[in-house]
C-alpha cells in the first residue's frame, strides 16, 4: 500500500472562499475545492457558503470530477458538539468527499457513528511523524494535511506510513506551530483555533533585552509567504497526493493564477518570469521554501512588512505640477493598484506619459506622471500591488473556459423500424438511452456517420464532451436530427442523474467504552529551570511528597501525539476528544487553556455521564500563558544572522517583544532553539483547585517561567495544601 501512490499525480487542492474564486478554480483546472460554512471552520471572517450553496456546489464540481473538501477545522466546546455531528451528517448525505477537522472529538464520534464519511486530519493538529499519523489512524483518518513546519524528509517519512498525505505548497504560513497559537485568544480574546485570529504576528514590535530596547519596530513574528510551485514535482516524487494551496479570502485571480501554475509545472512546463510575477501581484509577502527546505532569518521572515508586496516597478525621482514622476522598470497601467514608499496605497486613476499627456499604458524603462499622494517622497520604491491586466486576463479565462468531462459514446441501429441505442460511459458509469422514434427508411438522404456525430458533438452548454463516437447504422435508414438531437439530451441527463446518485450513509449507534485510567498525577514545567537543579532547558516534573523534592518525570508528558503516558497541547475542549485520547492509549490528558470554568463542568459532566468514570483529566491553575512556540529565533535573526543554532542569547538575558499596546511578551528558547512566547501577566488559578474538585478532577498543571525554586516549591505547596 506504500508504494502505490509513488508516480500518481498528486491532486490540485484549491482554496475557494467566495463564488468567483471557484469559478477560477474549476476554470484553472483543479482536481479538488475545499471551503467552510459559516460555523466551524477556522476563516470565520470569510464569504463561507451557505449548506444550500454547498450542496450546489458539490453537484456542480461532481459533474466535472472534481472533489469537494469541507473545512470543520476549529475546536469544538461540550455544547457545540451534537450541532457539529448534525452538520456533518448533513455534509455526509449530500455525498461531500471529505471533511478536514482539527477536533478529536469530532473525529472520534464522526468515526465510530459515520463510518463511511471520509476524514481528513488537519493542519490544526501539528502532525509531523510517522508515530502521530499511526496514532490517527486509530479514529479512522484516511488522509492528513501535514503540519507547516515539516521538512522535506520528514514529509517523506510520513508518506511511507501508507496514509494519504497532502502538503501545502503556496500561501501565507503560521510562524507557530500549527493549532498551537494562543496569542490572539489570550491578548484579543479571538481564538485562532476557533476561526477567529486577530493576526497578532502580523503585528509591529520592538524588541528589548534586559529592558533595553535592542530592536526598532518591526514585524518580527511575520514570515513571507511560502511557495513551493517550483518544487512539486518533486512532492509527486515522492508520493504526496495534494497539493494544497493557501487562500479561502484571496481574490480569484490568486486561485487562478496559483492553480494554473501548478498544473503548469506538473505538466512540466516552463514558469515564465511574467508567469511569475502575475502571481505575485495578485498577493504576496515575499517568497520562502519555508520550513520543507530549513529555511530560517530572513530566509524564511518579512521583518518589513506584513503587507502584499506586489512587484517592484520602479521609483518616485520626482516632483512636477502637483504630481509624482515616476521611473518605471515594468509598465503601468491605468486602474493599476500601487503602494509608494512603506504605506501610500493609491490606484492610478489618472496617467500622464513624459510630455504630460494623458494615457492608459506606460512601457516599462519609460518615466511617467501620476497623480498621488502628497506624502510621497523622492526615492519612495513604487510596488504595483493589482494589475488591471491580470485581472482581465483571469477574468477572460474564466469566461472563456467550458471545462467539461470525457466520455465515450456508442450509437447503433439495427435498420427500419428499430430505434436509436445510445450507450454512453466513462470508467465508473455506463448508460443505456432507446430514441422513442424508430428508422424509418431513407427516402432522399439517408442517415449516416457524420450526421450522428456533428449532432453529438453539440455539447457546449453541457458538463460533458465526447472523447469519441463509435457508430454502427445501416445506410438505407433515416432519423430527424430532432431524434437524434433528443437522444443525446436523454442519454447526457441520465448520466448526469446516475453520476450525481446519492449512496445512502450508514448511521450506528455510539457504543464506545474507554478504559479506566490508573494514572493520577500533577504536572509540573519548569522553563528555567533553578541552576542547582540538575536538569535541561526543559524540564517536565513533579512533586516526590515523600521527600519534598522536584524530580524529573522524563518525557512521560508530550505536546503532541507521541508515545506517553500524559498528552498536553491537543487542544481538548469537550469530553469526546479525551475519549479519543483514551482510545489512542493515553492514560492523562491536559485540558485546553481555552476552556471556560462553564465548559470544563461541562466536560467532566458529559463523561462521567457517558461512560461511568471522572475523566482523567488535568487542568493547568498556574502558568504565563504560553502564546507561540516556534521553529524562528526572532532574538538571533534581530541580533545576529538567524542562522545560527545554540546562541544561548535567551538564556544570558531576558528578551521581550512589545507591541503598540505597550504590552510585553516573554522570549524564551529551548535547547533545540525552538523559541516559546509568553504573556507576561501572571495566571495564578490556584483559587479555583476547591470548584475544579467538586467537578471530579483530581489533578492539576502548574508552569514555572521564572520562578526560584524557593517559589517554585512554595506554589507546590499551595497546589498541594488544596488539593487535601
Amino acid at each position: 500500500m506504500e508504494r502505490e501512490k509513488i508516480n500518481m499525480r498528486p491532486e490540485i487542492l484549491a482554496p475557494v472562499g467566495n463564488r468567483e474564486a471557484l469559478e477560477a478554480a474549476i476554470a484553472a483546472g483543479c482536481d479538488a475545492v475545499y471551503f467552510g460554512l459559516p460555523v466551524f471552520g477556522a476563516r470565520a471572517y470569510a464569504k463561507n457558503f451557505s449548506l444550500e450553496e454547498t450542496e450546489e456546489i458539490i453537484k456542480k464540481c461532481h459533474l466535472l470530477n472534481i472533489k469537494v473538501y469541507i473545512t470543520m477545522n476549529t475546536v469544538i466546546f461540550e455544547d457545540e458538539m451534537e450541532e457539529a455531528y448534525v452538520l456533518a451528517k448533513r455534509l455526509h448525505e449530500m455525498d461531500v468527499d471529505a471533511l478536514i477537522i482539527q477536533d478529536l472529538g469530532l473525529l472520534h464520534l464522526l468515526h465510530h457513528r459515520l463510518p463511511d464519511l471520509v476524514l481528513h486530519a488537519s493542519t490544526q493538529l501539528s502532525v509531523s511523524k510517522p508515530n502521530m499519523i499511526e496514532k490517527l489512524k486509530q479514529l479512522g483518518v484516511q488522509r492528513v494535511v501535514l503540519a507547516r513546519e515539516c521538512t522535506m524528509d520528514e514529509i517523506r517519512a510520513c508518506v511511507e506510513t501508507g496514509m494519504e498525505i497532502e502538503v501545502f505548497i503556496h500561501g501565507a504560513i503560521c510562524i507557530c506551530y500549527s493549532g498551537q497559537c494562543y496569542f490572539s485568544s489570550v491578548r484579543y480574546d479571538r481564538s485562532g483555533n476557533r476561526g477567529m485570529c486577530a493576526q497578532p504576528c502580523r503585528m509591529p514590535y520592538t524588541l528589548y533585552q534586559d529592558n533595553v530596547l535592542v530592536g526598532r519596530e518591526l514585524y518580527y513574528l511575520s514570515p513571507k509567504d511560502l511557495s513551493l510551485i517550483d518544487q512539486v514535482k518533486e512532492l509527486e516524487e515522492m508520493g504526496v497526493v495534494s497539493l494544497k494551496i493557501e487562500g479561502r479570502m484571496k481574490s480569484a485571480a490568486y486561485v487562478y493564477e496559483s492553480v494554473m501554475q501548478t498544473k503548469s509545472v506538473l505538466d512540466n512546463k516552463f514558469r515564465s518570469k511574467q508567469d511569475i510575477e502575475d502571481l505575485m501581484v495578485t498577493f504576496n509577502r515575499g517568497y520562502t521554501k519555508g520550513h520543507a527546505y530549513k529555511m530560517s532569518g530572513y530566509d524564511l521572515m518579512n521583518p518589513q512588512s506584513c503587507n502584499h508586496q506586489g512587484i517592484n516597478i520602479g521609483k518616485v525621482i520626482g516632483k512636477r505640477n502637483g504630481r509624482l514622476v515616476l521611473q518605471l522598470k515594468h509598465e503601468l497601467n491605468q486602474n493599476d493598484g500601487i503602494r509608494i514608499g512603506k504605506d501610500l496605497g493609491c490606484h492610478v486613476n489618472y496617467l500622464y506619459d513624459k510630455k504630460g499627456k494623458l494615457t492608459s499604458h506606460i512601457p516599462a524603462g519609460s518615466v511617467c506622471e501620476i497623480k498621488g499622494p502628497k506624502q510621497a517622497k523622492v526615492g519612495d520604491t513604487i510596488l504595483k500591488t493589482t494589475s488591471v491586466l491580470v485581472n482581465e486576463k483571469v477574468e477572460n479565462r474564466i469566461k472563456e473556459t467550458n471545462r467539461q468531462i470525457q466520455l465515450n459514446a456508442s450509437i447503433v441501429c439495427d435498420g427500419v423500424g428499430s430505434p436509436l441505442i445510445c450507450k454512453i460511459y466513462d470508467q465508473n458509469i455506463k448508460v443505456e438511452v432507446i430514441s422513442k422514434d424508430v428508422a424509418s427508411q431513407a427516402q432522399n438522404r439517408a442517415l449516416d456517420e457524420v450526421t450522428i456525430k456533428k449532432q453529438f458533438n453539440k455539447t457546449k452548454d453541457s458538463f460533458a464532451s465526447f472523447a469519441s463516437i463509435n457508430v454502427d447504422i445501416p445506410s438505407n435508414i433515416f432519423f430527424t436530427i430532432s431524434s437524434i438531437n433528443e437522444l443525446r439530451r436523454n442519454a447526457l441527463e441520465m448520466f448526469k442523474s446516475k453520476k450525481l446518485k446519492k449512496r445512502p450513509i450508514k448511521e450506528i449507534d455510539y457504543v464506545y467504552k474507554p478504559p479506566v485510567s490508573k494514572t493520577d498525577r500533577n504536572i509540573y514545567e519548569v522553563m528555567t529551570p533553578d541552576k542547582k537543579m540538575d536538569t535541561k532547558d526543559l524540564w517536565v516534573c513533579e512533586m516526590d511528597q515523600s521527600k519534598g523534592n522536584i524530580t524529573s518525570l522524563k518525557g512521560d508528558v508530550l505536546p503532541h501525539l507521541g508515545k506517553t503516558q500524559i498528552i498536553d497541547g491537543m487542544n481538548v475542549t469537550n469530553s469526546w476528544a479525551i475519549a479519543a485520547l483514551l482510545e489512542m492509549g493515553y492514560q492523562q490528558v491536559v485540558l485546553s487553556d481555552e476552556n471556560k470554568l462553564e465548559n470544563i463542568s461541562n466536560i467532566m459532566n458529559s463523561f462521567k455521564e457517558r461512560y461511568g468514570f471522572d475523566a482523567p483529566v488535568l487542568v493547568c491553575i498556574y502558568q504565563h500563558r504560553r502564546l507561540m512556540t516556534m521553529n524562528h529565533c526572532v532574538i538571533n535573526t534581530a541580533l545576529k544572522d538567524g542562522k545560527r543554532k545554540n546562541c544561548s542569547l535567551c538564556h544570558q538575558h531576558e528578551f521581550k517583544l512589545k507591541g503598540k499596546d505597550k504590552k510585553s511578551v516573554i522570549c524564551l528558547g529551548d535547547r533545540d532553539c525552538h523559541l516559546r512566547l509568553y504573556d507576561e501577566i501572571l495566571s495564578d488559578d490556584i483559587a479555583q483547585i476547591a470548584s475544579l474538585k467538586t467537578m471530579g478532577i483530581k489533578n492539576f498543571k502548574a508552569v514555572f517561567l521564572n520562578e526560584s525554586l524557593r517559589e517554585i516549591q512554595s506554589v507546590i505547596n499551595r497546589i498541594q495544601s488544596l488539593k487535601a
